[in-house]
This record gives structure tokens, sequence and C-alpha cells, in this order.
């Protein structure tokens, strides 16, 4: 009957969910140094099989014949505030709030919280990876001289406003590789700037180990519980 192999479907998806939790959490730790990095965390459910108490037809191995599974629901981003560390470089900012910078990137626009900005060869305000950084209208940032920021997004050179950074809430958020997120944007509302500072990542490097070692040994145990099952089964066979 299909309940023989039940057991077995369900650790090996218990052990394939923890290799999952592994992946995300290794993730976060190492991008504890990573200036602005949201931890990624999991969503868990319990997937009942629609038709696995009637086995009308099929193989009785079929895991579609069997009951409950843990699977994983989805992965998302906390997207609570890192601590702020000052570096004393005026192209360093930090947003104090839930807003994100906006970056060019070929053709499309994408959002980010990591403001360690520098100046490119034409003079254009860019990223770490050369994205050029867009002000609230969404135009690049070209600027002649050594910047100050205002706490709103100001942008002035020589004491001259030159620009205005643009400073976004997003609706739906979604990560795009580490540190950039796709979404709807609006005007920031409650954000303000902060000059010479960076926001940290907001994954803790204690609790991340914590529940790495956690992963590692739940991961552990389900895998020497199917070895053993295995055995089990090999042992039932072998005795017809």
């Amino acid at each position: 009957m299909a309940v023989e192999y039940q057991p077995l479907y369900i650790l090996t998806s218990g052990m394939l969910l923890q290799q999952r939790k592994l992946d995300t959490v290794t993730n976060n730790l190492a991008n504890v140094d990573t200036p602005a990095f949201k931890r990624d965390l999991m969503s868990v459910v319990l997937w009942e099989t629609p038709e696995g108490q009637r086995l009308r037809e099929g193989d009785p191995q079929s895991s579609t014949n069997n009951f409950l599974y843990p699977v994983v629901e989805r992965v998302f981003t906390d997207l609570s505030q890192g601590s702020i560390r000052e570096t004393g470089n005026p192209l360093d900012l930090s947003i104090e709030g839930s807003g994100f910078f906006a970056v060019r990137r070929g053709q499309e626009v994408l959002y980010t919280r990591k403001g360690n900005f520098r100046l490119d060869g034409e003079g254009f305000l860019v990223n770490e990876l050369g994205y050029r950084v867009l002000d609230r209208e969404l135009r690049e940032i070209r600027l002649e001289g050594e910047p100050t920021f205002g706490r709103e997004g100001s942008v002035f050179v020589g004491g001259e406003l030159v620009a205005t950074l643009g400073l976004f809430d997003l609706q739906n958020p979604q990560k795009v590789g580490r540190d950039l997120f796709t979404g709807q944007p609006q005007p920031a509302r409650s954000s303000s700037l902060r000059q010479g500072f960076l926001e940290l990542s907001n994954a803790n490097p204690i609790l991340e180990m914590a529940t790495l070692i956690q992963t590692h040994r739940a991961h552990e145990v389900y895998s020497n519980l199917i070895r053993s099952l295995d055995a089990l089964y090999e042992r039932f066979n072998q005795s017809f």
C-alpha cells in the first residue's frame, strides 16, 4: 500500500526543506558585513495531497498517493532597518525610515537601501556596481564638486541646489540579487537622509549561527532516518 512509502516521502521532503533553510541562513551569514543587506526568511506550510486517501489508480509508490508534506510556501525579505554607522565619507548615505534609493541598470529602474555611492568618470553619482543614482524625477545626477545632502534629499554643490535625490517607498518589494529590489514606487513619506553614514546589515550573526547549527542538526537527523528506513525496506524485501 502507499502508506508503506509515506514515511520515506515525508522524511525526504523534510530533509529537502532543511536544505532550503540551510541555503537561506548561509546566505544571511555571508552578508552580515554587507551594508544595508536585508536578511531572508522562510515560510513553511503543510501540504495535503488532494487525492491522497483515495488510491483509485496509479503506482502505490507514487508520492501523489500519499498524504502530508512540509513545503516552502515562500522566501521573504525582512525589511527592518539595520543599525547606522558613521563613515565620514561625504558620498556615503543612509536612509532612516522605509525609503529606497533609485538606480538605473540599462533601461530598468531598481531600488536599493545601499548608499555607498561614488562619482564615475563623467561625474555621475553611481553605486558600487556603476548604476547611476536617480533623482525624484528618475533623472541621473551629475555633480561638479563635493556635494552636501539635506535630510529630505536636497543636493547642494557650492551652496547651490543642483538636484533632489529620489527617495521612494515600495509596494510589494521583491529582492533582485543581493541588495536590489523591484516594486511599485511612490514618493517616500517618512524617510530622511544622513550624509557620511551607512546602514548596516540587519542579519544578526549570533542568531544566524544558532539557526545554522539547529538546521544542520535537523538535516542530519532526516538523513539518518532515511538511511535507516531504506535499510529496513531492504531487509523486508529480502525476506520475501
